[in-house]
């Protein structure tokens, strides 16, 4: 007979109730304890799926057993013995594993983009010959996570996305592609300062030899190409001549080779910091091209390009919207390729500029001497007050002044582009 009042549906209510309570706990109990486990076991786990096919581990997790289950008692225990490499489990907390190693395995670890990956989380073969990498070259999907990351959340893309009000600017980027464009790049600086492209390792001193800065343009395919390499001199002239003339057509990159650029930097919102403890130094203590190629990539954050993206639906209507507007802007695009070739009379531009008062600090500088980092970096404070109170005292660009100045911003261009073209 029940110690319990049949009418008493309060007390069954909560008997019921605590039995549920109970139940749950148990099960999330189990599961802390499954995780806890492989974390534990990680490294052990590990060796087991290399050791044997994901198929026959799979086997051996769910077939072989060794429990102390009786009719009476559900929980499960491990046995004392450690001989096998499942440490001889319960089926029931194999299944646990099962679930969380494999299964998450047959998800996420070892497809990626598309592609295949290999359990140390590089990109396989089939990612190697669709981005045109060698066949023994390693990039870890973190990397492209990474590349992803960035994608999404750097400065114009972000602010874009808190305008329109989404989550994605980006329904999928093509990895392959972004990756061949960036490294068919790196591998034209390769080539251009050793005249070799199989070459895998390099000394410091390799590292002192190549540039300190590049120039690109795009293809018919909009692609970015490498237009100009520079020299540290070099490319402070570049620089000099881009801020003198309202930002022209050059696409600038700083780039940085030091072996302190193949390691791990500071973590910077927004900004391109991939995992380097995946691409470790040779064994003889040079870089890898690996590693180099992350460093170029750390310089030169790959954005992928128009053509390598699938928008959101949001984001595709801005984009047709900002391509609208260029077209209607067209001088904002004007490239390096069309004033060389005669297809933009950019003296003319020049001068048109300099008479609408748009360069008249750099020729009131050239009239004074002043060097270029004094007008348009952060230490022109004193030359900005000088420039404006000479304006004040009625001072204006000459059209002798003007003629002198596109002149000579022609001629140190020509000569910049003949000696670091690639």
């Amino acid at each position: 007979m029940s110690i319990f009042s049949i009418n008493d549906n309060s007390n069954y209510n909560s008997i019921l109730s605590q039995a549920k309570a109970n139940k749950e706990s148990k099960e999330n109990s189990k599961i802390s304890f499954a995780n806890a486990f492989l974390k534990q076991n990680a490294t052990k786990l590990n060796e087991i799926q290399s050791a044997n096919s994901q198929t026959l581990a799979r086997s051996e997790v769910l077939n072989s057993t060794n429990t102390t289950n009786t009719s009476n008692n559900t929980n499960f225990s491990i046995s004392s013995k450690t001989n096998s490499p499942n440490y001889n489990i319960s089926s029931e907390f194999k299944n646990s594993i099962y679930t969380l190693k494999y299964k998450q395995a047959d998800i996420s670890n070892n497809t990626a983009y598309g592609y295949s990956v290999d359990k140390d989380g590089y990109m396989g073969s089939d990612f190697n010959k669709a981005a045109g990498l060698p066949k023994d070259f390693k990039i870890h999907k973190s990397t492209l996570d990474e590349i992803e990351r960035v994608a999404e959340n750097n400065f114009y893309n972000a602010k874009i996305k808190e305008y329109l009000g989404v989550d994605k600017y980006y329904d999928n980027i093509d990895m392959a592609n972004t990756i061949k464009q960036y490294y068919n790049q790196f591998n034209q600086i390769i080539n251009h300062t050793f005249n070799d492209t199989n070459k895998t390792s390099f000394s410091k001193a390799d590292l002192e030899q190549l540039p300190k800065g590049l120039n690109y343009g795009r293809n018919d395919n909009q692609e970015k190409v490498v237009k100009n390499i520079f020299n540290a001199e070099q490319f402070h002239e570049a620089q000099a001549i881009k801020y003198s003339t309202m930002n022209l057509g050059m696409n600038l990159v700083k780039l940085d080779f030091s072996p302190q650029s193949m390691e791990q930097g500071p973590s910077l919102e927004g900004g391109f910091n991939p995992d380097m403890s995946v691409y470790p130094k040779n064994e003889d203590g040079s870089y890898s091209k690996e590693a180099l190629f992350m460093s170029f990539l750390k310089s030169y954050p790959p954005l992928p390009s128009s053509n390598q993206v699938v928008f959101s639906p949001e984001a595709k209507v801005r984009e047709a919207k900002f391509e609208q507007e260029m077209k209607a802007n067209p001088s904002f695009d004007i490239s390096l390729d069309d004033i060389m070739t005669g297809k933009v009379d950019f003296a003319s531009l020049l001068k048109g500029y300099a008479q609408d008062g748009w360069l008249d600090a750099g020729i009131y500088a050239m009239e004074k001497g002043v060097a270029w980092q004094n007008v348009y970096v952060g230490s022109g404070i004193s030359f900005d007050r000088e420039f404006h109170q000479a304006k004040a005292n009625g001072w204006k660009a000459s059209s002798q002044s003007i003629d002198s100045f596109v002149n000579n911003i022609m001629d140190r261009l020509n000569n910049l582009l003949g000696q670091t073209r690639v």
